[in-house]
């Protein structure tokens, strides 16, 4: 069923409240004008799928002293994924979230993860993702290579992706799709350079977003 999603892009796709106006919040040089361009295409012809937000999320983990682990979860997501016509070899990806929708059960250093030392969710409300190849290893299994700008920086970022249909759909287009991507990244490469001793230079990040057909 997943054939055709050997090569892919993953990108925008507004949600419910503004579904008749894909790829609005990314116009006036934000984004790549041909990526949008590509998304709007997609839009047309019945091969946008967008994130389901009430089933997807974006987590990271990332340890501290002494021996512990912070994990948190970003819930306010905006994405997408492309079933191209043909097989390509180049993926193009964005994806969107709000910083200021993290949450943790670990409700004594939240402030402190949302705040100045770290994300300054006031400073910078937004992160994205833009990549700009996917190579797959299978039908279902491959990675994606793009950029990620986090706290005002801009950084090259891997994630290993996993596709699974969840709904059977109509012409060999599955009606809802889990995605699960797995990457890292350095947190002083995005200048979040605080307590340096005491939590880890490495964090984890993980996607675990279900993708329906774009109406």
């Amino acid at each position: 069923m997943l054939k055709t999603v050997l090569l892919f892009a993953l990108a925008l796709a507004l949600g419910p409240a503004m579904a008749d106006q894909p790829c609005t919040p990314f116009e006036g040089g934000r984004v790549d004008p041909g990526l949008l361009q590509i998304m709007r295409e997609a839009a047309s012809n019945g091969r946008l799928y967008r994130v389901d937000p009430q089933a997807s999320k974006v987590g990271f983990c990332v340890r501290h002293f002494p021996g512990q682990e912070f994990r948190g979860e970003f819930t306010n997501i905006i994405g997408g994924l492309v079933f191209p016509p043909l097989s390509a070899q180049h993926g193009q990806a964005l994806l969107l979230i709000r910083t200021a929708s993290l949450s943790s059960e670990n409700t004594t250093l939240l402030p402190l993860v949302t705040g100045q030392d770290f994300f300054d969710a006031s400073h910078y409300p937004e992160i994205l993702f833009v990549g700009h190849t996917a190579h797959w290893l299978n039908n279902t299994e491959g990675h994606i290579h793009g950029d990620l700008t986090l706290h005002g920086v801009t950084q090259p970022v891997t994630f290993s992706l996993a596709l699974r249909p969840l709904e059977d759909g109509e012409e060999e287009r599955p009606a809802r799709i889990l995605l699960q991507g797995r990457g890292q990244v350095q947190r002083t490469s995005f200048n979040m350079n605080s307590y340096r001793f005491f939590v880890s230079e490495t964090v984890q990040l993980c996607l675990d977003v279900e993708l329906v057909p774009w109406q």
